[in-house]
């Protein structure tokens, strides 16, 4: 049974975006099933932000990328929408509306800290207690289990937990998250030296992800997650001992591996910026999504050289800092 949510209270929720640092298709089902799984992220200061209020209300209004107005929530258009008012509401109509730092569909994350920044709204509106890995838990049901999507959980740890975090996925579906606790170098190198510029284009990860999926039992592609997800454990030990050039040097080996198992992820343009970056005395970069468009995470020992060669070549750049808290919500 739900607890019933007040009807005259505000909620504001926010979740973090998040760069990958190593271990991306290691943690779907279908792999870490099987073979477990390892993924390392980091939560930036760029965030979904949300707005709930339940006051008046007398209908559902809804407002994401359009807007809705409905009685019964079971007509609700937004898939995450519905899902979590029918699995996680009792019911009470509400208003709703969310904005994003960053566009939906550029490979930060942004799906996952989405559904976990309404689930905590909901939750908190109605007076229930979430830990980060609960929420996390529950955004990855919603989303896999209710939805059906081909993605992974790493995302929804990230976002719900926040700071740099390496979850580990057991085949018996048990996640077990190591916060890392990283030192002031280290934070400050990846605020300085990473650096994210934006393709112009917009990725297709469900697409992507759902190619490892179905390539489940293919030697090859098993052969190279596993890799994948060993490199992600020598990038924490890299992070943790401050070795921020053997970070860069892995997301070279990261870029490898990706290639191998998705090369249709990697557009021209893609292929084309990351030259420059690599030409501009970078000294690694990988995509910040699944693939197909989206953010390119450089690591530079140079970054304005490298700044100044992608802005010629027409590449925005999006600065961060590491966020050190997970998904939070209040009174607003």
């Amino acid at each position: 049974m739900l607890d019933h949510a007040r009807v005259d209270q505000a909620v504001v929720a926010r979740a973090p975006l998040r760069i990958p640092l190593g271990g991306g298709g290691t943690d779907l089902p279908s792999h870490y099933r099987e073979h477990g799984g390892f993924a390392v992220s980091a939560a930036i200061d760029r965030h979904v932000h949300v707005l709930l209020s339940t006051a008046f209300a007398r209908r559902f209004r809804l407002k994401h990328l359009e807007w809705e107005e409905v009685e019964d929530p079971a007509e609700i258009r937004h898939p995450i929408l519905n899902a979590a008012v029918a699995h996680h509401w009792d019911g009470v109509p509400f208003e709703l509306a969310s904005v994003g730092d960053v566009p939906p569909g550029t490979g930060l994350g942004s799906s996952s800290a989405y559904t976990v920044c309404v689930l905590r709204a909901l939750a908190t509106a109605r007076g229930e207690e979430l830990s980060p890995e609960q929420l996390a838990a529950r955004a990855c049901r919603l989303e896999i289990e209710h939805l059906d999507q081909s993605i992974g959980e790493r995302d929804q740890y990230a976002t719900s937990i926040g700071g740099v975090t390496a979850p580990s996925f057991a085949r018996d579906g048990a996640v077990g998250v190591h916060e890392l606790e990283l030192s002031e170098v280290a934070i400050a190198g990846l605020r300085d030296r990473f650096l994210l510029f934006f393709t112009g284009e917009r990725g297709a990860g469900s697409r992507m992800l759902s190619k490892l999926v179905e390539g489940r039992g293919d030697a090859r592609m098993t052969r190279n997650l596993v890799r994948t997800g060993e490199v992600a454990r020598e990038v924490v030990t890299a992070l943790e001992g401050d070795d921020l050039a053997r970070v860069g040097d892995l997301m070279e080996e990261q870029w490898a591996l990706k290639l191998e198992r998705t090369p249709e992820a990697i557009t021209e343009r893609i292929a084309e910026l990351r030259a420059v970056a690599l030409g501009g005395v970078a000294g690694g970069a990988v995509l910040a999504g699944a693939g197909g468009g989206g953010f390119l995470l450089v690591y530079s020992e140079d970054p304005e050289a490298t700044r100044a060669a992608m802005s010629r070549a027409g590449a925005p750049e999006l600065r961060f800092s590491v966020e050190p808290r997970g998904c939070t919500a209040g009174p607003a």
